[in-house]
């Protein structure tokens, strides 16, 4: 039912985990960008709005990722360890904590939307503009945080192909619906704003119903409470809570600084809201593999082969620093055409080229941030990636932008965040050398 990752050549078995989640993560952040194309059609206003609600949006993706990581570990190393069973439980128990969740985060942001969004520095003449995205995007994140979480569970027995092609298929379905429900082509109403986070719904939806339909099928999960339920939550959350609030990190870092960018005018906060969704598809190879090595870590873990946790995160990284470099000259290069597909006002492309001739430079660091995490949360150790990016955020990423900010504008602000990524990149690669050379650290990143 799961594939074996404990055995065969490390660099086939990323190669093969990888490449299909490269299609998958595609797919999620083509949502995003799909989103913006279309909406940035209806004017900067509305794009600004959007712009706005980027933070609170991959806050609550980022919530649901914490837990997906938490149900992939557990379930890869429970699979390493040969027990079926108790994987299943696992994936169980995670579907219903990932349903009340859903359903809590929704009502909550559905309450209090005016007043974050306030707190972002969005004036009172967007929010309404900001609450017909919203409204519908909230009042359906209960599908998002459950499809994350079926996911991680697929993906943890080894097969990355299924989920990678239905969210595929669900972003084609997205960009089917997204015009049809913004303009109202054909028979279809015109709902502007509206349209696009009812297709983005929509579309989750259907991700999700073919995903449940295998986990049924391949007797991944049982539809009655599972014994014991609360006490698996307790592990859950335990897991899950530090590798929430890692994830959670970056978005309120991000909310920051669209703060600071307001200063600006609605021009800056509309190209930033575009350099936003940029970054993960520029960080899109750097994604798959943190959502392919935990899998392969978690069953060699289960299966006590620490020597290929080791070689694969090396490999990992080594490869990460090409990749990034040579995607940064790509976007060096498309810059202009990229501003002129989001916006034909000559003052926000000019801000977008900007920030891409800047920020992407740090890629790389940022990719040896985010695979070493990925490797230690499948470790069970999810505190140890909070205080990474804790340091990474709190101590270099905003001190740094609010430095840049203050001295030297918006352009400081973008050398700013870039400097704050290269920094941890080099604190990252020295704690790595220095774990190699300490078998006692090491030692403790690898104990139960």
């Amino acid at each position: 039912m799961s594939a074996d990752l404990t055995q065969g050549a490390i660099g086939k078995w990323l190669y093969k985990l990888t490449a299909p989640m490269v299609v998958g993560i595609l797919a999620i952040f083509l949502f995003n960008l799909v989103d913006t194309y279309f909406i940035g059609l209806l004017g900067t206003k509305p794009l600004a709005a959007v712009s706005f609600t980027f933070p609170v949006t991959m806050l609550i993706m980022n919530l649901a990722i914490g837990l997906s990581i938490a149900t992939g570990a557990i379930t890869a190393r429970s699979l390493g360890q040969k027990n079926q069973e108790q994987a299943r439980v696992w994936v169980t128990a995670s579907l219903y904590l990932a349903l009340v969740i859903g359903l809590v985060m929704g009502c909550l942001g559905l309450i209090f939307q005016s007043s974050i969004f306030r707190l972002l520095g969005a004036d009172d003449a967007l929010l309404p503009t900001i609450a017909e995205y919203m409204n519908w995007w909230l009042g359906g994140c209960v599908v998002l945080i459950i499809l994350v979480v079926v996911n991680a569970s697929i993906r943890a027995t080894g097969n990355t192909k299924l989920p990678s092609y239905m969210m595929m298929a669900s972003a084609v379905l997205n960009g089917i619906f997204d015009p049809l429900l913004i303009f109202g082509i054909g028979p279809f109403p015109e709902l502007g704003i509206q349209g696009a986070a009812i297709a983005t719904v929509l579309s989750w939806s259907v991700a999700f119903i073919g995903l449940f339909r295998y986990l049924l099928k391949r007797d991944l999960i049982c539809l009655s409470i599972p014994p014991a339920l609360l006490d698996h939550w307790r592990q859950l959350i335990k897991l899950g809570l530090p590798a929430s609030l890692t994830n959670m990190l970056g978005p309120l870092a991000n909310g920051i600084i669209v703060a600071w960018v307001a200063d600006y005018g609605v021009h800056a906060v509309a190209a930033y809201g575009v350099g936003s969704r940029i970054e993960p598809l520029a960080l899109i190879v750097v994604m798959a593999f943190t959502a392919s090595l935990p899998p392969f870590v978690g069953q060699n873990h289960g299966a006590g082969s620490e020597s290929r946790i080791e070689s694969a995160l090396i490999k990992s990284m080594q490869f990460v620093f090409i990749w990034q470099l040579l995607v940064y000259a790509l976007l060096s290069v498309m810059a202009v055409p990229i501003s002129s597909l989001f916006s034909d006002e000559p003052k926000v492309q000019h801000i977008i080229q900007t920030f891409i001739y800047i920020v992407p430079l740090s890629y790389f660091a940022v990719g040896f941030v985010l695979v070493s995490t990925a490797t230690i949360n499948a470790l069970h150790k999810t505190h140890w990636s909070l205080n990474i990016n804790l340091v990474r955020l709190c101590v270099l990423y905003i001190p740094c932008a609010w430095i840049g900010h203050t001295l030297a504008g918006l352009d400081g602000l973008f050398w700013g965040c870039a400097i704050g990524n290269l920094l941890m990149g080099g604190i990252i690669l020295l704690l790595f050398r220095r774990m190699r050379r300490h078998p006692s650290m090491r030692q403790r990143l690898l104990s139960a």
